[in-house]
């Protein structure tokens, strides 16, 4: 049985303590810290004698609940007081890998002066191999929301166990095990401990908020370490990690053939889509809204005989119908799932759209170079070195022929899957502990498709009935917004809206604008899925110019596993 850190009994070298203090089960003594009802405060001069009292100390292995050699602090500092920061104690260590060959998670914590006895665990981006501060915005907030460290939360959040922002860690069992779930838990042990140790409490509440990687990771954390969180924040997440991955190689043979296209070609195409559909959908200076009910054909734009020729080539029409494809498995990966939806339609030439994403500045090289950089867009890219050194193990391999289906990789596609992947829709340890949900898909989003989010939640409430669902969960969809909530309304103080639901009761039902105040102030209601905003009259870069109300596109597309 896997026991939590926080049933153990925590471990500590240092036996003296500031102020006369006597250590208790090897923390700091509580009673003359104590400001309110959970709520524990010192003085600066107090929060640098603990602090600096923290660099060099261990945590035993026992303390992890997962397999470690336990974990060192290389650092703990104060950060005085700032304009935007409380003052707080900066530690970084490092958790040691039972693999000798396998890196360090490397973490941070930051314990703020007065702290308000909640804590956030901050999830990464990309493949990770940073440390995430702590001290920024939760994703997705508004730019006056207060940052979570300057309302008295404990943050933490670790690299996920390796350095560097690509995906050669995975040659190595432990560190791919660490990346896919493992060191989550580990990280938040180490983190609750030392809290145990600062304050000589454990916090009351505790949360997570990631966007992309960082939403699979609090996907993960409510699947597999329920009974750990109170409340988690999941953005975009990339939770089908595997197959999204081989949907992003398989566009690099697509690409190379022919299919690639430059900003004249993506422009061409995303305004036809808005000329199609616009009349009735687009009403935010161009945006297209609700691209989900666009019937526009690609095929529309055919033939140019050229690249350099007005319209789009066959072999780039071909590219387009692919990244919207469904990606099929005849074999079903982690929790049955065996397909990855297509990508969305509509405000591809967008910044942050598939300039970045799906095209890059120029096409793919047709002999990939060796390493981690094995060239192309970041969806290439990403799934290209997924399949290097996840998959075949082989950073020379040339991935555009991989083909899934091949019987040699079969196996170990499967075995990454279960390692990677937050697919589970089994989320009813969660929901009885009073776990709270929220999941929100940015509908122009082209590092992953928005539409896998949506099969998840879909899964959940087939899984455990809609009902129930509604108990703990909530999906929002914000048209518009591209993978980092550019280009449309998509802020919110959600970490707000997750306090009040899990700690208050206060369903987040109605009332939650969408923000965004460049390039010019607009604002839409979040709405939840499967409703969407509909204009019906009025300023239409006011909230109060639209009601929610279901979607004409989600209605008619069919979702499958």
């Amino acid at each position: 049985m896997t026991l939590s850190a926080s049933a153990r009994k925590p471990s500590i070298t240092c036996e003296v303590f500031p102020d006369g203090a006597q250590a208790d089960q090897g923390g700091f003594a509580r009673p003359a810290d104590q400001i309110g009802r959970g709520r524990i405060g010192m003085d600066e001069l107090r929060l640098e004698r603990r602090c600096a009292m923290l660099t060099g100390q261990r945590v035993v292995a026992e303390a992890i609940a997962l397999p470690t050699r336990g974990a060192h602090l290389v650092m703990a500092e104060v950060v005085p007081a700032s304009e935007r920061l409380p003052a707080y104690c900066r530690i970084e260590g490092e958790i040691e890998p039972v693999d000798p060959t396998a890196p360090p998670i490397r973490f941070r914590v930051n314990l703020p002066v007065a702290w308000n006895g909640r804590a956030l665990h901050v999830g990464g981006g990309g493949y990770n191999g940073f440390v995430p501060s702590g001290t920024e915005p939760v994703p997705g907030a508004p730019p006056d929301a207060l940052v979570p460290l300057a309302r008295g939360y404990a943050t933490f959040g670790s690299d996920s166990g390796h350095q560097g922002m690509n995906a050669a860690f995975a040659l190595n069992d432990e560190a791919l095990e660490n990346f896919g779930y493992a060191a989550l838990k580990k990280t938040r042990d180490v983190a609750v401990t030392i809290m145990r140790w600062f304050y000589g409490a454990e916090p009351e509440r505790t949360y997570f908020a990631g966007l992309s990687q960082g939403g699979r990771e609090a996907l993960t954390v409510a699947q597999r370490f329920p009974e750990d969180y109170d409340g988690v924040l999941s953005i975009v997440p990339v939770l089908n990690f595997t197959l999204l991955q081989l949907a992003g190689n398989r566009m690099g043979r697509a690409l190379l053939n022919g299919g690639w296209m430059d900003a004249r070609k993506i422009r061409l195409l995303a305004q036809a889509q808005r000329e199609a559909c616009g009349g009735r959908e687009a009403v935010l200076d161009g945006l297209l809204l609700d691209y989900a009910a666009c019937d526009f054909d690609v095929a529309e734009l055919c033939c140019a005989s050229s690249p350099e020729d007005p319209g789009l080539t066959e072999a780039q029409i071909a590219a387009v119908r692919l990244l919207r494809s469904r990606l099929q498995l005849s074999y079903p990966l982690a929790n049955g799932v065996t397909s990855y939806p297509g990508w969305p339609s509509g405000n591809e030439d967008l910044p942050g759209g598939w300039d970045l994403w799906v095209m890059g500045s120029a096409p793919p090289p047709a002999v990939q170079p060796p390493g981690v950089d094995p060239g192309g867009p970041i969806i290439v890219n990403f799934g290209a070195q997924f399949v290097r050194y996840a998959i075949v193990r082989d950073p020379a391999f040339q991935t555009y022929h991989f083909d899934p289906e091949d019987p040699r990789w079969r196996e170990r596609i499967i075995q990454v899957s279960a390692i990677v992947d937050s697919t589970d829709p089994d989320l009813s340890r969660f929901a009885a502990r009073g776990g709270k949900l929220i999941l929100v898909e940015y509908m122009a989003d082209y590092a992953q498709s928005p539409y896998a989010g949506i099969e998840y939640f879909q899964r959940v409430q087939e899984s455990l009935g809609e009902e129930m669902v509604e108990s703990f969960a909530r999906l929002y969809v914000v048209p518009g917004a591209n993978h980092r909530g550019g280009n449309a309304p998509s802020q919110a103080d959600w970490l707000t809206v997750l306090e009040r639901w899990v700690e208050r009761g206060q369903p987040p039902d109605a009332g939650i604008i969408l923000q965004q105040t460049e390039p010019v102030p607009r604002t839409l209601p979040a709405c939840r899925y499967p409703d969407w905003p509909v204009y019906v009259g009025g300023d239409p870069n006011d909230a109060r110019s639209y009601v929610c109300r279901p979607a004409r596109g989600f209605a008619r597309r069919i979702l499958r596993r």
